[in-house]
């Protein structure tokens, strides 16, 4: 969730949230390739795009448990700051951090 000075909240529960910050060579092209990476990840729908914010949602296969996905577009220190939290539930057993790691490894792929 944006907070009012238009940055990512940080994650009020470390067991089911994970916020990293990427720092990119180039912002605009890292956005536009994640929202790539996202249109193409199974179980996953982009519900908001702005110009410098994503906010998408991804489905558990088994369950149909609801993770918010979440980026923020920071230019002028060249950074992505990527937020993965689940909806319900303490604990999510690392799902979260796979998530992030997962489309962290994708987007350094495509530079290489």
């Amino acid at each position: 969730t944006l907070k009012d000075n238009n940055i990512l909240t940080a994650c009020s529960n470390p067991n089911n949230c994970v916020l990293e910050n990427w720092k990119v060579a180039n912002v605009d092209k890292s956005f536009k390739e994640l929202i790539d990476i996202l249109n193409n990840t199974p179980r996953t729908r982009i519900i908001n795009i702005q110009e410098d914010y994503l906010h998408a949602i991804s489905t558990s296969r088994v369950m149909q448990y609801v993770d918010d996905i979440e980026i923020k577009k920071i230019e002028k220190e060249s950074v992505l700051k990527v937020k993965s939290k689940s909806r319900k539930g303490f604990y999510d057993l690392g799902v979260n951090k796979r998530r992030i790691d997962t489309l962290h490894f994708r987007l350094i792929d495509i530079y290489k």
